[in-house]
């Protein structure tokens, strides 16, 4: 099949990650990089994103270009989420090809403080919705959603492997007894403010807004992409795995990058990670601070308990297909069970 595929082409966005499996299985993929058009790197596009009501400058120029792919005639349009999709592209693409509108929403179409008003305005529009958020699914339907399906994130093999340090330097370096990959939600701030309080330490925290907090600063490490990822990850004798509240996660990609990378994965107590991973045996979940700081405390000093949980939930990723290619492999079914095509 020919998939006309709208997405973030960096190496470790989704986008990337189907671009990639489409390719594997054999399919045609024609690929529209939202970053060509969304980066905002000079000073007139932020301030025009800022008083357009966070409508980037080249907001038509990309619809343009969706419209103008769909020449090629796919069978199938996938957005990665779609945020800057109008409504009226979507339509149009209808009228002149009438391809196969799907949705891969990563997030919460209705929070917006990470979608567009054009989000929630598209969603009748597709002919599939798929959703990473079990919460949200009812939502969806009574927003006019079609053919509404929950299909979790991924990991992408060629990224997501275990990994370890190749001299003491980087053994030294990405050494922590805890650690956090994510951005600094409010919530979590508090969280973490919480244990530090009761006298957590050992904590190390990698991602976006940290710096910002002067009690997080001596414990900020900074970005990690690629090969930092994963020996951040496997130099943690403790992952953890938050997710985002305020987007009605169930789970979230770390819920797999974190095992592939050969992480110990301790997780809020969800009913898509009981799902995914048996508890205490693949991966370690909690309820709150106080089951969070007795579960570090027990398996800290524990290193056989957390190695025989890492391998387990390892071979858990393995056995159950929560690969990427697994996930745009089940997207294509719904195509072929629901329209001839």
């Amino acid at each position: 099949m020919r998939v006309l595929l709208v997405g973030i082409g960096e190496f470790f966005h989704v986008g990337a990650f189907f671009k990639r499996s489409l390719e594997a299985l054999g399919h045609e993929c024609i690929f529209i990089d939202e970053q060509d058009y969304f980066r905002l790197n000079s000073w007139k596009e932020k301030i025009f994103y800022r008083l357009s009501g966070k409508r980037p400058l080249k907001y038509r120029q990309f619809n343009h270009a969706v419209l103008a792919a769909c020449q090629s005639k796919p069978d199938i349009v996938m957005a990665i989420k779609g945020a800057w999709l109008s409504p009226h592209t979507l339509q149009e693409i209808k009228t002149r090809s009438n391809p196969i509108l799907i949705n891969y929403a990563t997030d919460d179409p209705f929070n917006s403080s990470v979608s567009t008003p054009a989000t929630v305005k598209s969603i009748p529009l597709y002919d599939i919705y798929v959703t990473t958020k079990q919460n949200t699914i009812s939502d969806i339907i009574q927003a006019g959603g079609k053919n509404v399906t929950f299909i979790p994130f991924g990991y992408e093999p060629s990224l997501h492997f275990v990994e370890k340090p190749s001299t003491p330097a980087e053994q030294f370096k990405f050494s922590s007894d805890l650690s956090f990959i994510g951005a600094a939600d409010q919530d979590r701030v508090h969280l973490f403010s919480n244990l530090l309080s009761k006298g957590l330490g050992g904590l190390s925290l990698y991602g976006g807004f940290w710096d910002r907090y002067p009690r997080f600063r001596l414990l900020y490490r900074g970005m990690v992409l690629g090969r930092d990822y994963r020996l951040a990850t496997i130099g943690a004798k403790i992952s953890l795995g938050l997710v985002r509240h305020a987007n009605r996660d169930g789970h979230s990609m770390r819920t797999f990058e974190i095992p592939a990378c050969g992480g110990f994965m301790l997780a809020e107590r969800t009913e898509e990670h009981l799902a995914f991973f048996e508890e205490d045996k693949e991966a370690v979940f909690f309820s709150s601070e106080e089951e969070l700081l007795d579960k570090i405390s027990f398996y800290l000093p524990h290193d056989k308990s957390r190695d025989k949980i890492r391998a387990a939930g390892l071979n858990r990723l393995h056995s159950s297909g929560y690969t990427y290619t697994n996930r745009v492999r089940e997207i294509l079914d719904l195509v072929k069970n629901s329209f001839s095509i």
